[in-house]
């Protein structure tokens, strides 16, 4: 395995950002963190990015889900999974993106997550796929798996919090 403080290819320097904007990858990630943390605003402000956004049906009161995509210019379609659930102490959010059969530099893409500095952890390379197993740098509750392989890039967001105490 490869520490992560290893990995430096900045996407910016390989075009893939358009007006001083974030790369997609890290765009598509940002989106997956709102949702994975819980935010009542997820929906509005993914549709806002120009995503597809909406809430699924819940199979109960404890567990809400959302679907999401988008397609990014030179990378292609991102296909995103949510949901949201609380349990007596704590809550758990998950999001998974999928960018299958990327069109543009999906290593690139992988690369600007590793690049982002707000994740922390090991990476390796198999046969030319590229994985990662990350948290987050300032908040250990964040997991955060990545890998481009096979012509597809998915990242897997966890969150697990306390749940907040209600007065």
């Amino acid at each position: 395995m490869i520490a992560l403080a290893c990995c430096a290819t900045p996407a910016v320097a390989q075009g893939k950002v358009k007006n001083g904007g974030e790369p997609p990858a890290v765009a598509a990630l940002h989106v997956c963190e709102k949702f994975a943390s819980g935010d009542v605003l997820a929906v509005e402000n993914a549709m806002a990015l120009g995503w597809e956004a909406y809430a699924q049906n819940a199979e109960s009161p404890y567990v809400q889900s959302f679907g999401g995509s988008r397609e990014f210019p030179n990378l292609g379609r991102a296909d995103m999974f949510s949901l949201f659930e609380t349990y007596p102490e704590t809550t758990f959010g998950y999001c998974r993106i999928d960018m299958i059969d990327v069109s543009g530099d999906g290593l690139a893409a992988f690369q600007s997550i590793l690049d982002l500095g707000s994740y922390v952890g090991d990476t390796t390379t198999t046969d030319d796929n590229h994985y990662a197993s990350l948290m987050g740098k300032d908040d250990s509750s964040r997991q955060l798996l990545a890998h481009w392989a096979d012509g597809s890039l998915v990242m897997q967001l966890s969150i697990v919090r306390p749940r907040p105490k209600t007065p």
